[in-house]
């Protein structure tokens, strides 16, 4: 009966016991304990190291024998396993077709070439038309009015004349009276540009010469005029002799105007 009380005691006591023990075990400590599941015993856990794990040993290679390799694959031949080469598109009919960068490519192109095209056509035109320019008639002019002007006309448009070309045209062809006529025209337009005459295409010469009558140079002027009739009108043949000893008298009365 005493020994039963006292077991009764001690299971009742033994909670007591245990939680001021365990206030103990953990006194002084900041990090928590562990007890075994099994035992009830209380250990400090331990800080792990990191693990590394051992270099892997280099490989070496096995040679296999043919024989083996034949067993293993079946004698399989991989050999044939080669992709063929892509075949090329058949061009579609109607021509070739392009994508962007091709198609931007053969425009570029083709600018180019009919730029050099139209390049080729305007020099070989603006050559032509100096090879027409060169081969044209000296003496040939066209008036204010859209009127060729001429041989036969130009005492009409005597002051749009280019009389020295005419002269020119005149000498290259041996025709000495022509070209003491232009002479002769040549001092009319001058003196028309010095205010000496009024000119006008209905005029005559006689008329000119009763304008320069008090000029200074008059008596050259009517005799450069005696000079032009007899060569122009009077139906004598002029030889180069003659219109050499005719010219200077042309020219001095030209220069003396200015």
């Amino acid at each position: 009966m005493v020994v039963t009380i006292r077991n009764i005691v001690l299971v009742l006591l033994f909670p007591l016991y245990a939680i001021a023990q365990g206030d103990t075990l953990w006194q002084g400590t900041e990090e928590p304990v562990e007890t075994g599941a099994e035992t009830g015993e209380i250990f400090q856990p331990e800080e792990i190291a990191p693990y590394h794990a051992p270099p892997l040993p280099e490989m070496a290679a096995r040679p296999v024998e043919q024989d083996a390799w034949d067993k293993a694959t079946g004698k399989l031949d991989y050999s044939k396993d080669v992709p063929e080469p892509p075949k090329e598109e058949s061009m579609p009919q109607g021509g070739p077709a392009f994508d962007g960068a091709g198609w931007t490519a053969a425009t570029r192109q083709l600018g180019l070439i009919l730029q050099g095209l139209a390049i080729a056509i305007a020099a070989a035109g603006i050559a032509y038309g100096i090879y027409r320019m060169l081969k044209a008639p000296r003496n040939r002019q066209i008036a204010r009015d859209g009127v060729t002007i001429t041989l036969d006309n130009l005492e009409e448009y005597l002051h749009e004349t280019d009389l020295d070309r005419f002269l020119r045209e005149a000498l290259a062809n041996d025709d000495y009276a022509q070209a003491i006529r232009l002479y002769y025209l040549q001092v009319i337009k001058s003196l028309s540009a010095k205010n000496a005459i009024k000119w006008s295409p209905e005029k005559t010469n006689r008329d000119y010469l009763r304008e320069t009558r008090e000029h200074r140079l008059g008596v050259q002027f009517r005799e450069a005029t005696l000079v032009y009739e007899r060569a122009w009108y009077g139906n004598q043949v002029l030889t180069g002799q003659h219109f050499a000893g005719m010219e200077p008298q042309f020219k001095t009365l030209l220069a003396a105007i200015g």
